[in-house]
This record gives structure tokens, C-alpha cells and sequence, in this order.
């Protein structure tokens, strides 16, 4: 029987950045245990692209639905709204839609496009996802929606590796890869800087095994540093 190959959903995630006071720190938020995707795991906050999208975008650019998608996910996710203006009364809770017919201006362009990943071919839940990096929002205090995700922190992507490697929580590939990326940055100018020069290349796993167990091989050109990465690094078993 000839297996099915499903269509990846296009999907956006925001991968938020600021400068803690022991350097470069991340917006991670951990997902509930029964969702149907990625349960339990620590991520970034993003999801699919709505239909409403392209239309809050006010704009015609290519990407913009998935700079709004991002946007959207990380405030109805953690509270954190990536914005040139607000609303008096904006704060989590809000409904998105309702935000910007208020005035509320995104700062669509303070994204930077960062990465590609599209879900392997043999899974059957498949995303097409893009990556954003954007600066934290100031004055604005991250709080986890206690739906989609039990918990929102900022923590050093050096950690997040860290615990990972130690099989102390599970990590996506794709998280633990661009967690790997960042954690040689100090900062985020550092690390904005250096993805605005980063290419976008698309990355589809490729699982394999090998003598040290299973193994998923990703392109050179993607530029993470290594092209075959152990699975038990970053995902208990």
C-alpha cells in the first residue's frame, strides 16, 4: 500500500528575544500535555495561519500573513504583543481582532525572517513553518494562556540546550537547532545582526539511523553548524 504523504499546514512562529542580565534570553513557552501537537513540549510561541491573516495585515507583501500569524500566536499564547501602538485597554485576554480595530498597529516590520522547517514527509501531522526573530516588547510581562500552553519563560538558549541534552524536558528539532543557533549570541543586537545575514533555507529532516541511534540529517547550507543531529540529544525517549 502506498503510504500518504500529507500536505504541511503553513504555520508561523515568533521567537521573541531580549537581554536578560546574564545575557541573550528567549520567550519559551511549554505546551499542554494533551494538545495534539508537540504535547509537553517547550517551544516557541507560534501555530497555523489563520484565514483572517492576510487581512489584519494590511499590506500586500508576501509574507506578511505569516508575520500576523506569528504576531497573533505569541499574544494569544504568552501575552506579548508585538506592536507600534496599543490601545489603552490592551492586555492578555484581548481578543486579537478586536485590538487592532481599536488602533492597535503590529510591528510587522521588526521580524526577521530567520528559518524554514518543513515536518518530515512520513509523519502524519505535517507544518510548513517559518521562523521570526523580534525584540521583546518593553513593559509588557509575558504570561502563559493556560490553554494551549501550561507555562511561559524567558530563559538562555544555552540552558534550554543544556536541560534538553540532559533529558530533563523535550525539546522539538527544529526548537532545539535554532535554541543551539542563538545560544552563541550575547545579546540581541548580536543576534539580530547576524540573522539579517542568515540564508533562509528550507530544512526537511531526514531521519536515518546510525550506530549511536537514530539520527535526522538536515543541509549544509542551512548553515546550523552540523548536518546530522542525534535524536536523543534533544527529545527524550
Amino acid at each position: 500500500m502506498t503510504a500518504v504523504i500529507v500536505t504541511p499546514r503553513l504555520a508561523a512562529s515568533l521567537i521573541l528575544l531580549r537581554d536578560g542580565a546574564r545575557g541573550l534570553e528567549v520567550m519559551m513557552v511549554e505546551r499542554t500535555g494533551s494538545a495534539s501537537y508537540a504535547a509537553g513540549k517547550f517551544v516557541f510561541p507560534g501555530g497555523t495561519v489563520d484565514a483572517t491573516d492576510a487581512g489584519f495585515a494590511g499590506t500586500d507583501a508576501p509574507d506578511a500573513a505569516l508575520r500576523v500569524a506569528a504576531i497573533r500566536e505569541a499574544y494569544e499564547e504568552c501575552g506579548l504583543l508585538v506592536a507600534e501602538t496599543m490601545p489603552a485597554d490592551s492586555g492578555q485576554g484581548q481578543d486579537f481582532a478586536r485590538l487592532l480595530q481599536a488602533g492597535c498597529r503590529l510591528a510587522m516590520q521588526s521580524l526577521v525572517p530567520f528559518a524554514h522547517w518543513i515536518t518530515p514527509p512520513h509523519l502524519p501531522k505535517r507544518f510548513d513553518t517559518h521562523f521570526f526573530l523580534a525584540p521583546a516588547p518593553l513593559n509588557q510581562v509575558a504570561a502563559a494562556d493556560l490553554r494551549e500552553v501550561v507555562s511561559a519563560a524567558w530563559l538562555q538558549p544555552g540552558a534550554v540546550v543544556a536541560a534538553a541534552e540532559a533529558a530533563e524536558l523535550n525539546l522539538m528539532f527544529a526548537t532545539y537547532m535554532n535554541l543551539r543557533w542563538l545560544a552563541r549570541f550575547e545579546s540581541v543586537a548580536t543576534a539580530l545582526a547576524a540573522a539579517q545575514n542568515r540564508p533562509i533555507i528550507t530544512v526537511i529532516p531526514e531521519p536515518s539511523d546510525s550506530p549511536e541511534g537514530r539520527v535526522f540529517l538536515i543541509p549544509e547550507a542551512a548553515a546550523y553548524g552540523e548536518t546530522a543531529v542525534l535524536e536523543h540529544r534533544f527529545r527524550r525517549t
